[in-house]
């Protein structure tokens, strides 16, 4: 059986977006810049500094992989892995898959989670996409059978987004990034990115919805008087991606598009048994007021899929409850919380289900979503 790693990251070089740009957006690029008086370092987007709590923490979180499982913490991690030429090495990426026993890997931005919560201004924020997507289809097209970009996408201006979509399927591209965070207060399911939609279901590009930092994640309304800390703020982005694929849902995306092919990326999967039940309960007697034609089953069944973690012990009972169809798993690799040995972990995990079942969630599912 194939077994593919649906969630993994690039470490892009701290340069990329100077070196790639356009050169009339490179004053403006996102860049890290050190203060010639004190030192520090920060980030800059668009000329103004970034809203990154720690930037060497930053830093050190996002190659921690496995430092957590020897007693350090963001705290102490290695803050000067970030730097190694390694991580653009891809013959490197495809031993650690080879190690890990995945076939193939879909790998997502790190820089872009950052950026993305950032940068308003769509031309600047395309931009950006289209330099990151230039520099991934080139560092991985030696390997163009183990390794998958996917692809960022903006959705700050829905006609600029379609033409960098149909870019990326002449590259090869079968996936997109789509970062989970409103824009200018409209749903994922306004009119507005219906050409977004129409396009990924014609050029059959499956749309990873993954979780970003912004200033507006859920939860952050009980906190404007004061940063909680980098803590809450990861526990609370994770619940983005859910959100967003409910107001698809909610606003009949999937009744507009029903070949549209959607996952949640790095959002667990222990919320769909509730999700599912409460959506179709409401269903029952307010869908009236909704866009939906049918069930939030029949949408899930037909187009959403969830990415989850290898060590989550609610894993076989989502399965059982919802089917084994719509869920994969993801390393995260090379991010601190991403999961040393993750396909060991997942059979541990997921040991109670048919042997079927777990094949499909380690490679089958993913595969059918990716198109790969």
């Amino acid at each position: 059986m194939r077994l593919i790693d649906g969630d993994a990251h690039f470490i892009e070089p701290l340069d990329l977006f100077e070196r790639y740009i356009d050169p009339a957006y490179r004053e403006r690029a996102m860049q890290l810049k050190r203060d010639p008086t004190t030192g520090t370092t920060r980030f800059l987007a668009d000329q103004k500094p970034m809203k990154i709590f720690d930037v060497e923490a930053f830093l050190g979180a996002v190659v921690g992989y496995g430092q957590k499982e020897v007693g350090q913490d963001l705290g102490n991690f290695d803050r000067y892995l970030y730097y190694a030429a390694d991580w653009q090495n891809m013959g490197k990426r495809v031993q650690f898959l080879d190690e890990e026993g995945f076939e193939r890997q879909v790998i997502y931005p790190t820089l872009g989670l950052f950026w993305e919560g950032e940068i308003d201004d769509p031309d600047l924020a395309d931009a950006h996409c289209r330099a990151y997507n230039t520099w991934t289809f080139e560092l991985c097209s030696p390997y163009h059978n183990r390794l998958y970009p996917a692809a960022h996408i903006s959705l700050r201006d829905p006609q600029l987004a379609v033409r960098e979509m149909e870019r990326v399927a002449k590259l090869g591209g079968r996936t997109i990034f789509v970062a989970a965070a409103p824009i200018k207060g409209r749903s994922f399911g306004h009119p507005d990115f219906d050409p977004v939609w129409a396009a990924a279901q014609d050029l059959d590009l499956s749309v990873g919805i993954h979780l970003v930092g912004h200033a507006h994640y859920t939860g952050s309304e009980w906190y404007r008087d004061r940063d909680p800390g980098f803590m809450y703020l990861t526990m609370s982005i994770i619940q983005d991606p859910r959100q967003a694929v409910t107001t698809m849902v909610y606003d009949g995306v999937f009744e507009r598009f029903p070949r549209l092919r959607v996952a949640t990326i790095e959002a667990m999967v222990g919320w769909v048994g509730e999700w599912l039940e409460r959506l179709d309960y409401r269903y029952k007697y307010m869908g009236h007021t909704s866009q939906m034609k049918r069930t939030a089953r029949e949408y899930f069944a037909r187009n959403i899929w969830v990415n989850g973690d290898p060590e989550e012990k609610m894993f076989p009972l989502m399965v059982q409850f919802a089917g084994d169809e719509r869920f994969f798993i993801g390393s995260d690799y090379p991010h601190a919380e991403g999961f040393v040995h993750p396909v060991e972990k997942a059979r541990e995990v997921l040991a109670s289900l048919p042997a079927a079942s777990v094949d499909k969630i380690l490679g089958g599912n993913a595969a059918q979503f990716y198109g790969i």
